[in-house]
This record gives structure tokens, sequence and C-alpha cells, in this order.
């Protein structure tokens, strides 16, 4: 296994990009934080939008030129897919690839359109991936207060023979190599951010919160004490931990909560589990899980629909709802 390489700002320039065009296709939360940290930089940056799209306002008012998105891929030399990733196949169809030209750019932030092969790329473009680990919202307030968050950059295709630079450019320019800039593949960045979504993120970490609520509630615990052990502690304990590590986290709480999350853990957390993770891992890898969504979407996502119905009747919900309100009101 190598060695992941891994830049700062100290070893990284922003010239190469400093006289080109930039154009941000979409103003959603990752569009709008990056243009942003790019406008302050000192980019030329302007934005692409769709006839009608309900963000020109927004775009306009935080001091940004607003064209059509066949105007971006004409006028820009970097031109960045800043869409959700399945709008990105027939925009590209729609709008892009008859008007791409020699020696352009394209940017994205996350590889599954390009992995998957949802589009087809000319070989003589540069291909490239700057993707931040953190929500638009977090780009832009780490920014702004002078830090960043980490960014996992890739070369799909290097036409120029200075894509690795330019990405590095960009990244610099929103924040990324303040913290490190670490080089992956489009691969690995598109398989391991959706295992991570499937196994912690959306997955594992929420159910987990649920179920020990509902377990504590239909044993006849009250539904505000349990949402406060199995909702309202929970980000207390990450940030124990999120900077100084799980030694960090055993030395600050009770022996008896080390000892007990220990040993009950390992009865969760066993071998069955592992196995779990291992065929989800492979339903990413070999395309299962692409197909799967793929399908879903098609279906006008039926399943996605009805989960939320779901989540938004259950208990732990309407208790958040409740407790939020007194805790928040201020906010």
């Amino acid at each position: 296994m190598n060695k992941t390489k891994i830049y700062n700002d100290k070893n990284v320039k922003t010239d190469i990009i400093s006289n080109l065009k930039i154009g941000i296709i979409g103003f959603g939360n990752q569009g709008k934080a990056q243009a942003l940290n790019l406008k302050d930089s000192g980019m030329d940056v302007v934005i692409g939008l769709r006839k009608g799209s309900l963000n020109k306002k927004l775009a306009v008012e935080q001091g940004f030129d607003v064209f059509s998105i066949k105007d971006i891929v004409i006028k820009c030399d970097i031109i960045c897919l800043l869409i959700p990733d399945e709008q990105i196949s027939l925009l590209y169809l729609e709008h892009i690839e008859r008007h791409l030209k020699k020696g352009k750019a394209l940017l994205f932030s996350h590889g599954y359109a390009v992995y998957f092969k949802h589009i087809s790329l000319p070989i003589y473009t540069d291909v490239i991936l700057v993707a931040p680990n953190g929500s638009g919202r977090k780009v832009r307030s780490e920014y702004v207060g002078g830090g960043g968050v980490p960014n996992l950059i890739a070369i799909h295709q290097d036409y120029s023979g200075n894509a690795l630079n330019i990405a590095l450019a960009y990244s610099k320019s929103i924040g990324g190599t303040r913290l490190g800039a670490f080089l992956t593949s489009f691969k690995e960045e598109t398989i391991t951010d959706i295992f991570g979504e499937q196994i912690l993120l959306t997955g594992s970490i929420p159910k987990l919160m649920k179920e020990s609520f509902n377990v504590l509630v239909e044993n006849n615990y009250s539904p505000e004490v349990a949402w406060l052990v199995c909702y309202y502690e929970v980000k207390s304990i990450i940030d124990s931990f999120y900077e100084e590590g799980f030694d960090h986290l055993n030395k600050i709480v009770s022996n008896l909560a080390e000892y007990g999350g220990l040993t009950r853990g390992k009865r969760l957390i066993d071998s069955e589990l592992k196995i779990k993770m291992k065929e989800i891992l492979k339903e990413i890898e070999d395309g299962r899980f692409e197909k799967e969504w793929r399908k879903e979407k098609e279906q006008d996502y039926k399943t996605l629909k009805k989960e939320r119905k779901i989540t938004k009747k259950s208990k732990i919900e309407k208790t958040t709802l409740k407790m939020t309100k007194l805790f928040f009101k201020d906010k």
C-alpha cells in the first residue's frame, strides 16, 4: 500500500490558474462556497445556471456574473460541474459535450459520474477532481475563518500536462491546502465516499441512534430522556475524540462508561458486521449498487420517498423537533 502524497500551502502555487476564467456550474451548497472562496482568492469566477434557475438572483447578489451553461463552456478555461451526481449526465449531454474545445479542464467534486462512465469524455481535455471533505457551508466558514477543510485531488486525464498543478492551485484557492490536499484516484474517492456514507455517515450512525432511542421508549423510558442520551449526547462524544483520538475519549469518560462501551460494543460490532461491510463494499466496487441506484431514479425515487416519510413520522423525529425548539429557540 503506497503512502498518500499530501500537498499544503507552502508547496503549491496558484499562478497557473490566476489568468484563467473559471466557470462554476451550479450555485448550491458546494457551488456557492467554492465560487466565493475562489473569488476571495482573486480568481476570475463566473456562474453557469440553467434557464429559470432560482439561484440566479442569489448569485448576482453575491457579485457574480451569471451565464448560460453553454456560454460557460465556451468562455471558461476551467469548467466545474458542481451539481448533484444524478443531474450530471443529462446536463453534460444537453449543454456541455458539443461545446467543449481542446485544452479545457473539466473539474468535479465527486468522481461518481466519471468513474461509472455516465458521461463520454473527449481525450483533448483535462479531467480533474477536487473534492472537499466537508459540506459547502463548512468549506466557506472555515475559509472565512482562516482555515480550510482537507481536499481529495485526482487526475483522470492529463491532456495539458498541467492537470495536477491546476487541481492543486484550485484546491489552494478554495482553502483545501491549508490543511492538506491528498492525492488519490477517481476510483478511490468514489468508492470510499459511497462506502463511508452507507456504512457510517448516513447508515449506521443515524440508524444506531434511532434504534437505541426506540429500545428505551419501547421499554417505558421517557422519549425526552431517551433523546438526551441517544441523540443530544452524540455530538459531545464525537467532539471529545474528533481532534485527539479514541484514547483521549477513554481518558475523559468514566471507567464505567469506558468498560461498558468496550465490552458491549464488541457484542454489537462483531465479525458478522464486518462480513456485511465487506459485502456492501463489494456491491459498490462491482457496480451492483450503481445499477440499483439507477433503477431507483427510474422509479422516481420510490424507496427514498417511502423512507423519508417513515423518518418524518418517527417518534425520535417528533421528539427531536420538540427538544430542539426548547434548546435552540433563540437561534
